[in-house]
């Protein structure tokens, strides 16, 4: 029986029309970008909260000159530790000199104690030898910083910067050397984050060398929050549409609304239609988000941060997505009599519909690895990491993005077609859930 594109088209026309009537789905429109801005807010938030509760630490100086130039780093630190209306912006430092004359086993062991018993965050022992330079080859001198809070890191960091600083100063001095034109050798050289020089569009005339245009500088918004507020919006385009199939295949499989569908629909037809309407709203979803975050772009200067054909991308991308995790779900949810069985079959979906979310951060340090690569032109993958590569730089080659276009397509039309078997023997199929093995004997049928 050949697939009958007139009831494909009925099916899918009342699946998406029951669908955004709903209130579910209105809600849905609205509480999924809150909660998501509420997140990313949230976490805003709390990476901006500093921790201004202040530090008590013990110094254990074994040089003998280096605890004064600590004390008075600590002074000017806690000098800028609160703004002009008095609020504290970081925590301030109490230091102590501990130790003086006693073996540094015992002083050890009680300044650790002092920590247990919360009346310390930390202590420093600074090696007798540090104001000597190494002698070549030789391993510098370490200083031993202890707390019961290794993660804590405000004193730790201030200390190796403080006491490197006079270390330095101290080794300077020692070898006669003027302080004032060290200083200014010392000064470090900044970095602009640059993309490439490009050729103009056309020479000045009587020149022979091209004409160029000036790199621009990098803009961080553009080549990391972009390619990542689109692999996001994909992910939640896709999980907030295509498990809702297998659901919907279980309860109307369980409520016997399937078996009258079937007398009047082929089973191919049937999802087929149930496919398409769910590309339908997922595409509603995809408009209402860009439109949101277009509009949100607009306001900060960014209107032009993704162009028309990134956005083209994303609907196809968004379509063969819905159809090849779609078809996967329903096959599930025909194979199943209830959501209990469904959740060992559907656990190989849900690993490849997250594979994305665990090596995302691996894609956007580098494009162009063949980690990269690989996984980009990896079916179930493409249509969030091809994406993602096609807004950053350096963009991939058009052979690629046609390769995981024209692979992503045929696996998708694969899945169509081994979850059409699945659909028709699995809907009608009662009793218990069938194995991968059986899965695969009724697809090879």
């Amino acid at each position: 029986m050949h697939p009958d594109p007139r009831k494909i088209w009925v099916v899918a026309s009342t699946e998406f029309g029951s669908a955004i009537r709903t209130k579910a789905f209105l809600i849905g429109v609205l509480v999924a970008p809150i909660l998501m801005g509420l997140s990313i807010g949230l976490q805003v938030l709390v990476a901006s909260r500093v921790d201004t509760r202040t530090r008590t630490f013990a110094v254990v100086d074994r040089t003998g000159a280096l605890y004064p130039a600590i004390e008075r780093a600590a002074r000017a630190y806690n000098e800028q530790a609160a703004d002009s209306q008095g609020k504290l912006v970081r925590p301030r430092l109490e230091p102590s000199r501990a130790g003086e004359g006693a073996p540094d086993d015992a002083v050890a062991l009680e300044l650790s104690d002092r920590i247990r018993r919360g009346a310390l965050d930390a202590f420093v022992v600074i090696p007798a030898g540090a104001l000597k330079p190494p002698a070549p080859g030789a391993a510098p001198p370490v200083m031993e910083y202890h707390s019961d809070n290794p993660n804590d890191d405000v004193v730790r960091n201030w200390l190796a910067a403080t006491v490197n600083a006079e270390v330095r100063l101290h080794r300077f001095r020692a070898a006669g050397l003027d302080l004032a034109l060290v200083d200014r050798l010392n000064q470090p050289m900044g970095v602009d984050n640059l993309g490439l020089v490009e050729r103009a569009a056309t020479a000045p005339a009587g020149m022979g060398a091209p004409a160029t245009l000036a790199a621009r500088k990098v803009d961080r918004v553009r080549t990391t929050l972009v390619p990542a507020v689109l692999l996001f919006v994909m992910f939640l385009l896709i999980m907030s549409t295509t498990p809702q199939l297998l659901n919907t295949v279980i309860e109307e499989k369980m409520s016997k609304i399937s078996e009258v569908l079937l007398g009047s629909v082929a089973p191919f037809d049937l999802m087929m239609g149930k496919l398409l309407g769910n590309a339908g709203i997922a595409t509603i979803l995809a408009v209402l988000y860009v439109a949101g975050g277009y509009a949100v772009a607009a306001y900060y200067g960014y209107a032009d941060a993704i162009p028309a054909g990134l956005l083209a991308a994303l609907a196809l991308y968004v379509v063969l997505a819905i159809l090849l995790y779609g078809s996967l779900f329903m096959a599930v949810g025909a194979a199943c009599n209830d959501l209990k069985d469904a959740q060992s079959l559907m656990m190989p979906i849900m690993i490849l519909a997250m594979l994305p979310m665990f090596v995302w951060t691996a894609i956007l340090t580098n494009p162009s690895s063949g980690l990269s690569v690989g996984l980009s032109l990896f079916p179930p993958a493409s249509p969030y990491l091809m994406l993602m590569r096609m807004a950053m730089r350096p963009t991939p080659p058009a052979w690629q993005v046609g390769l995981s276009i024209l692979g992503t397509t045929l696996t998708a039309l694969f899945c169509i077609w081994a979850a059409a078997k699945i659909f028709r023997t699995g809907l009608l199929m009662q009793g218990k859930a069938p194995s991968y093995r059986e899965l695969v004997r009724w697809v090879m049928k």
